[in-house]
């Protein structure tokens, strides 16, 4: 999973092909998690979990909340509570 952060993204790849994304708007004091995509055939691997950690882990590093406007971060959360000091009130 590479962090681009000019783009606002996080990408999941496998050699050359990319097998998803996680796409964010920075804010003041958090990152806004705005939609993870996995390509259709790579779903099922656990790469819209990896493309969430690596996001949650970036915001933790950088002392940033998050906002989970993606459907898929606050279920993920709610399965691995240690994030929950992230969410942003």
């Amino acid at each position: 999973i590479s962090h681009q952060e000019q783009q606002h993204r996080f990408v999941a790849h496998s050699g050359n092909e990319e097998l998803g994304v996680l796409i964010y708007d920075r804010l003041p004091h958090a990152l806004d998690i705005r939609h993870t995509v996995v390509e259709p055939h790579a779903g099922g691997r656990g790469i819209g979990s990896a493309l969430v950690r690596a996001a949650l882990d970036a915001a933790r590093a950088e002392h940033l909340g998050i906002v989970p406007t993606c459907s898929f971060v606050r279920p993920f959360i709610t399965k691995h509570p240690a994030y929950e000091d992230l969410l942003a009130t």
